[in-house]
């Protein structure tokens, strides 16, 4: 179950990683947050949102108030609720807080791997999502805090602002990922159409 979990995730592993990346960047050089690893491990370990840690990053270093960020992460990542209320019958029995955690997992990919997964068995499916989500999300853990320790690291030898100027244009990466993944849909398409 591992294994197929793992080589299944090998996609996202390249794109949470990198995106991970660009996201604990972002935080550390222009979040204004003081100990930006630790609040990119701790912020990454509790969601899963490359949007709101890329665009949220203005509104934590204006320091919006934790309400309103709140309402615009449940905003920007409604879709979320409906891949939940459909893979709660394949879930069905499972414990309240692996449930949860299995919920708050369901990305895109996660989603699209999980419901492509095909495995007949109930709790063998239940352990794959289980595996697969827990791997998936440890990608984007290490690649925010990643990120954030390569900043405040090259912080040292660097000016901060240089760091803040060269970063500038990065917000960009999640756009362009989308249009990278659109293209690459829609030439699926032309491709099985013929």
């Amino acid at each position: 179950m591992f294994r197929r979990a793992f080589v299944d995730s090998l996609p996202v592993l390249m794109g949470y990683s990198t995106m991970g990346f660009v996201a604990g960047v972002l935080l550390a050089a222009k979040g204004n947050v003081a100990l930006s690893p630790l609040w990119g491990f701790l912020t990454s370990s509790l969601w899963v949102t490359g949007t709101m840690s890329i665009a949220g990053v203005p509104e934590i270093a204006r320091r919006i108030p934790v309400m309103a960020f709140a309402l615009m992460t449940l905003a920007v990542n409604f879709r979320y609720a409906f891949y939940g209320f459909t893979m709660l019958k394949a879930w069905k029995g499972v414990p309240l807080l692996r449930k949860a955690y299995l919920v708050l997992m369901l990305t895109d990919e996660n989603y699209a791997l999980e419901a492509a997964s095909g495995i007949a068995d109930p709790a063998e499916n239940v352990r794959y999502c289980t595996v697969l989500s827990a791997l998936n999300h440890s990608y984007w853990v290490v690649g925010v805090t990643v990120g954030a320790l390569t900043v405040v690291l090259l912080g040292m030898a660097v000016d901060p602002e240089t760091i803040r100027r060269h970063t500038n244009g990065m917000e960009f990466s999640m756009a362009a990922l989308f249009l990278v993944i659109f293209t690459d849909q829609i030439k699926g398409l032309l491709q099985h159409a013929r």
